[in-house]
């Protein structure tokens, strides 16, 4: 696996050089390094389907004859995703005291939405991957640089969060220049999207205790993780549609529904059709 030289740090998988040495690493027990390298290793797992995604993303955008700089962004997102499929490995083999394979690849499966139109399909392809699942992304690695004292766990948190937050602005801006007619076709679909978003980053395997020891290396706690994923959709997502003057009523029915009353409970099914 290789990133691009041309990529966003010309080469380098971080702005600023990682911690090389880190004895918060040296301090843990052999089982709680080998939970830790479990942790990062499937990180590097995730981030690099997340490069499938934007793939996906990418060609959306263009079907949709999308503005240059945000295509230009959505494929420096690919790029970005597989520095960090490299960044998790480079971590996970850190608390491994070894170097590391990849993982295998994980499956991406495109959401269909069979019943919207090819302008629509794109554009939901769009919101889901970067108005959804970006910001909430971004929501949950500042929990975790929040919570992570340990240098190394931090210092790659941060990496993390840096391009997070840019992908996410796709979906906004992209969002911001569609037709009010496809806007208002959007409204209908914004649970759907919020749901299969919020299952999938509950239903992520996390195989560790909620432990503090954990958080300090990047890893935080179940409840840590619900009340990110609450606060992306309360005070992120929502507002991001309001701002754009799109009807949200049904997307606070079903927060109030699932972010809120079930937290952190199995999530009711609305399948994506």
């Amino acid at each position: 696996m290789r990133w691009s030289e041309t990529g966003r740090w010309n080469g380098k998988v971080t702005s600023r050089p990682l911690p090389e040495c880190d004895p918060s690493i040296d301090a843990l027990s052999d089982d709680d390094r080998a939970t830790l390298v479990s942790v990062w290793h499937a990180r590097a797992a995730t981030e690099r389907r997340v490069a499938d995604s934007f793939t996906l993303v990418s060609h959306a955008l263009r079907e949709l004859n999308a503005a240059a700089d945000l295509i230009a962004l959505s494929d420096r997102a690919i790029d970005d995703e597989h520095r960090h499929a490299e960044l998790s490995r480079y971590v996970a083999s850190r608390y491994a005291g070894k170097e590391l394979d990849y993982p295998p690849l994980l499956p991406f499966s495109a959401p269909k939405h069979t019943q919207a139109s090819d302008e629509l399909r794109h554009t939901l392809h769009v919101l889901g991957q970067c108005a959804f699942n970006e910001t909430i992304a971004s929501a949950f690695l500042e929990a975790c640089c929040e919570h992570a004292n340990a240098p190394l766990a931090k210092a790659a948190c941060r990496e993390l969060l840096s391009d997070e937050i840019d992908h996410a602005r796709i979906g906004w801006a992209q969002l911001a220049a569609s037709p009010p007619v496809v806007r208002n076709q959007i409204v209908a679909w914004l649970p759907s999207l919020a749901n299969a978003n919020l299952r999938m980053w509950r239903e992520s395997p996390r195989k560790y205790p909620s432990r503090e020891l954990f958080a300090g290396h990047g890893a935080p706690s179940e409840p840590v993780i619900a009340g990110a994923l609450a606060t992306a959709f309360r005070e992120l997502i929502i507002p991001g549609f309001e701002h754009l003057g799109m009807p949200t009523g049904a997307l606070h029915t079903w927060m109030d529904a699932e972010c809120v009353a079930k937290s952190p409970v199995k999530i009711t099914e609305h399948r994506l059709q």
